[in-house]
């Protein structure tokens, strides 16, 4: 049924950019479906050619998987900040001669950035997949203050006044929230709402973005 309606809109799609005389490259194309089903859905096409399946999409930056379980993206997030962080070790480091001051507003300017976009979105991952995000931080952060094993994790991100990956992407989602409300766009301000017109299903059991703010 899905893939029925979407071989029609493609059809439609490929009509219009032949009445327009749009060349679109269908090799860089994709057919992503968002399910619990293991099985491939049927095979649909644009302008003749078949759409290659896959399991994952990326989209402005994002990595969406075919599960909504964010994984695939705060895998390829991690090794981004890993090879951030070869390049800063020496300046980051317990040899450093940077004061701590300095040590946090590089991470804050050079590596905090790469993990937090589209918090807003992939801040509702499970536990086990955000964890990987707050080790890195909790790495972090005892790397530039050369803690002691004895000293918490906890204390250093109070001490340090460093909110949790968890805590950072309930204060984004908020602050993305109440910018919607003066929004001049009807359509995008219908994101406020609590739940989405019809109360639908949650087929996949994740977490919406407006679970952050419950």
């Amino acid at each position: 049924m899905v893939s029925t309606t979407l071989q029609r809109h493609l059809n439609d799609l490929s009509h219009w950019y032949s009445l327009w005389r749009v060349k679109i490259n269908e090799n860089k194309s994709v057919h992503t479906t968002f399910a619990l089903r293991h099985r491939q859905p049927p095979a649909v096409h644009i302008n003749g050619k078949p759409i290659p399946n896959s399991d994952t999409a990326k989209y402005l930056g994002l990595t969406f998987d075919k599960r909504l379980t964010w994984a695939k993206h705060i895998h390829t997030t991690k090794l981004k900040l890993n090879q951030r962080l070869y390049s800063l070790r020496p300046i980051l480091g317990k040899f450093s001669k940077l004061s701590l001051k300095t040590k946090i507003h590089i991470y804050n300017l050079l590596l905090k950035p790469i993990w937090l976009y589209g918090i807003q979105l992939w801040g509702t991952a499970k536990i086990s997949n955000t964890k990987k995000i707050q080790v890195f931080q909790s790495k972090i952060l005892r790397l530039i203050t050369n803690a002691p094993p004895y000293i918490s994790n906890h204390t250093l991100h109070t001490d340090l006044h460093i909110p949790k990956v968890t805590d950072t992407a309930k204060l984004y989602y908020s602050k993305f929230r109440n910018r919607l409300q003066n929004h001049p766009n009807p359509h995008i301000k219908k994101l406020l709402s609590i739940s989405i017109p019809g109360n639908p299903t949650r087929r996949l059991k994740r977490q919406w973005p407006r679970d952050l703010i419950k």
